[in-house]
């Protein structure tokens, strides 16, 4: 008796697994076609051609030995990863061409810690600065090469194993020249210190608009964050810059919120989550896998639709990323419930179809929205500046500025709610709030805030 229990016990328990695997089985039965569009994002292909004049190409040899070409070096760079991302053979060797990056904590301003770094940069002694900029004179000519170069085009095949850019030598470079600036400057050579600065501003912005990978993008922001608090805290300091100006609104009228989307960043995200999940199908096959491993992921996953899966999930990012500051916060929250239609039935991260696709993409695949938040910071920030500049050349009287701030709103209003920036009267301040703590900003502060001295404004 004990053994007929036992054994329907089993056969019991062998019918309902079989019964799971076989209704699992039936829901990844037929795959879907690829759509054009993902075999399109699938479908890299390294430029034909790449110009010696692309600044992005001496950026990847920006590290390079003293002697060395960064340009050369940058090409053998690219030409490594584009090798790595066809699955040629690559038996090549080649002598290290490049010294590692290190900075010294004192070196540059921390922004984030430093209430003013114009007056950081000026009251260090000029030994201690004529030292940094010795030491860094190979990476300066380095970054004199990609200011001057004709195009700044990112080249980079899209998978999770490309080689990052030296940003970080980057951007302290181009501390290095702003600090050099700030001193002439300083020394009453504004023409001169003004000239070089926005050099190093126009190439932030040049950097923003051609951005392709999402940490080139956020990175061209924190340039761009860097740029408007420097100016804004030298025209605090030197009055006599008010010669500048005309240059100054100049540059911020080349930002467009429409040329630097943010939206071709995560576009370029979502060909590396295609690029994962393709290469995890072709892995599942790898004869190091256990039969068992690649039999079990073929018999439940439906490659093709969990392509599309990935297409879709990704675009979800990409469209919210396309929208206006307003329209992104009236959105953001439908991302779930559109995340959640694209999973279907499931319990407990376990999907009846596409189980192993949906799995990656909901546990692994990350949230965009602070990098978004981000991205429209900076153009709230741009905006604050502008309406600040606009007062300033107009000498709008103080009394005035309230109605000249709504008037300004239709050029350069909160970008999350359309309505005109802040005006603190009493502390003769813009202000406006932003979404996100940035390393830019003294102590990552969300409240910015510009004075408007009534040296500058018009009393009445």
């Amino acid at each position: 008796m004990l053994k007929r229990i036992i054994l329907r016990s089993l056969l019991g328990i062998i019918f309902v697994v079989t019964s799971i695997v076989l209704i699992f089985v039936v829901a990844n039965w037929q795959d879907q076609a690829l759509r054009p569009e993902v075999q399109a994002s699938l479908d890299w292909k390294a430029p034909q051609h790449i110009e010696d004049d692309n600044g992005y190409l001496i950026l990847l040899g920006i590290n390079a030995k003293n002697g060395f070409d960064p340009l050369s070096v940058g090409k053998r760079k690219l030409e490594l990863d584009l090798i790595r991302y066809e699955r040629q053979p690559n038996s090549s060797e080649y002598e290290s061409e490049e010294e590692s990056f290190k900075k010294s904590d004192d070196e540059v301003c921390e922004y984030a810690k430093t209430m003013n770094c114009v007056d950081f940069y000026i009251s260090r002694s000029l030994e201690r600065e004529q030292e940094i900029i010795e030491s860094r004179r190979v990476l300066s000519e380095h970054l004199n090469l990609i200011l001057t170069s004709k195009d700044f085009t990112e080249i980079a095949p899209p998978f999770i194993a490309a080689s990052i850019p030296p940003y970080s030598a980057l951007v302290h470079a181009m501390e290095i020249e702003r600090m050099r600036a700030i001193r002439l400057i300083a020394n009453g050579q504004s023409e001169q210190g003004m000239a070089a600065l926005m050099k190093i501003a126009a190439f932030s912005q040049r950097w923003l608009e051609n951005s392709t990978f999402l940490i080139s993008h956020m990175i061209a922001l924190s340039a761009v964050q860097r740029d408007l608090r420097i100016i804004d805290e030298l025209l605090q300091r030197f009055p006599n810059l008010n010669n500048q100006y005309a240059a100054i609104k100049t540059w911020l009228e080349g930002f467009s919120e429409k040329k630097m989307s943010i939206g071709r960043a995560l576009n370029f995200e979502s060909r590396i989550s295609l690029r994962i999940m393709h290469d995890l199908r072709l892995e599942s096959g790898d004869p190091q896998n256990s039969w068992l491993q690649g039999f079990l992921f073929n018999l439940l996953n439906r490659p093709n639709a969990g392509l599309n899966l990935a297409y879709d999930w990704q675009q979800i990012w990409s469209a919210l990323a396309n929208q206006s500051g307003r329209d992104y916060l009236l959105k953001k929250n439908e991302v779930k419930a559109k995340q959640e239609a694209l999973l279907g039935f499931g319990f407990s991260n376990i999907y009846l179809r596409d189980p192993v696709t949906k799995v990656l993409l909901d546990v692994s695949t990350p949230g965009y929205e602070a990098y978004i938040e981000k991205h429209i910071d900076t153009f709230a920030q741009i905006h604050l500046f502008a309406t600040k500049m606009e007062l300033l050349v107009g000498k709008v009287p103080l009394s005035a500025i309230p109605q000249a701030v709504q008037d300004l709103a239709k050029r350069y209003p909160n970008p999350y709610d359309g309505k005109p920036v802040g005006w603190d009267a009493k502390k003769n301040q813009l202000f406006i709030q932003l979404f996100q703590e940035s390393n830019q900003r003294y102590q990552k502060s969300k409240d910015l805030r510009l004075d408007v001295s009534s040296s500058s404004a018009v009393e009445t």
